[in-house]
Formats: structure tokens, C-alpha cells, sequence
């Protein structure tokens, strides 16, 4: 099993058409069985589950679902790609933005034309928005108040 693989088990506490909540012993976790998934199962209320998965930020994958004895594989199609992402190295970024006098700050976020990377220049923070090229595109002034001021902190995001 691969590091994103998690087992767990528990039981059912809340069903929303193909994803479901289950109360662990370590506390709860949004689970995903996907349409066709759910069509094979039975989703119940306090039904004792064993699952296998793929752990996202926001829900397990469910790969296995185990109930009353009788184990299903569950299979997620792969989300197809569409080619946003040109090849481009991320050197490129962090070099455009020492060449402009700023500081990079953390590795560069790839976004589907361009890398976003936080930067330092006379004791001022900014958000860098460097097209594939290496050409800045934007240098925007973090204030306290700004989503990159908040990673910076490293305080959660609430959206």
C-alpha cells in the first residue's frame, strides 16, 4: 500500500448519496464511493465498515468496502488530462524572481500558465505570478489580511 493508502474501519454515521461519514476510533472521515460504487452497496446508518482507500484533503477514495462480511473492489476512473500543464521547470521561476531583486520564499505553486511563488524585497512580502517563460507577470503586496499572508504564518485557510 502506497503512503496515500490508508485502512480504516468504523461505523456509518451519515449517508450523502454516494459519500458517506464514518466515526473512527481517531474521529470521523468523509468517504467516497463514487455513483457506480454506490450502486453496489448498501449504505446504512451504524452499518460496521471496513475500508480501503486513497486518502485526498478532503475524502477517502473508496479502492475496498467491507460490510457483514462480504468485501467489493471499487473502481474511480481516472480524471482524463487535458494538456493544462505544459512541461516547465520551476528553476525558471525561482531564478526570475532573484533576477527582479526578490527573495523566493518556499517552492513555487504550479497554476496551468504560470508559477505563483512568495517573495521578499525590502522587507516587503509579495505574491509573484512568473509566466512559464520566466517573465513576471504580477508582483502583488501581501497584507495581513491576503490568503498568501496566512500560509506564510502557516494558518489555515478558511474559505
Amino acid at each position: 500500500m502506497s503512503e496515500d493508502q490508508i485502512k480504516l474501519s468504523g461505523k456509518i454515521v451519515h449517508v450523502f448519496a454516494h459519500r458517506f461519514v464514518v466515526q473512527t476510533s481517531k474521529g470521523v472521515v468523509l468517504a467516497d464511493l463514487t455513483p457506480h460504487g454506490a450502486d453496489l452497496v448498501e449504505l446504512r446508518i451504524g452499518a460496521d465498515v471496513e475500508l480501503e482507500g486513497e486518502q485526498k484533503p478532503s475524502e477517502l477514495k473508496v479502492t475496498r468496502f467491507a460490510c457483514d462480511g462480504a468485501s467489493l473492489a471499487i473502481q474511480h476512473r481516472e480524471k482524463p488530462d487535458h494538456g493544462h500543464h505544459k512541461p516547465a521547470d520551476p528553476a525558471t521561476a525561482i531564478e526570475a524572481a532573484r533576477s527582479a531583486g526578490f527573495e523566493p520564499m518556499g517552492a513555487p505553486r504550479r497554476k496551468p500558465k504560470h508559477f505563483e511563488i512568495d517573495g521578499r524585497r525590502n522587507g516587503e512580502t509579495y505574491e509573484l505570478h512568473i509566466e512559464l517563460d520566466g517573465r513576471i507577470r504580477k508582483a502583488k503586496l501581501i497584507g495581513n489580511g491576503h490568503e498568501a499572508a496566512r500560509r506564510l504564518r502557516g494558518r489555515p485557510t478558511l474559505l
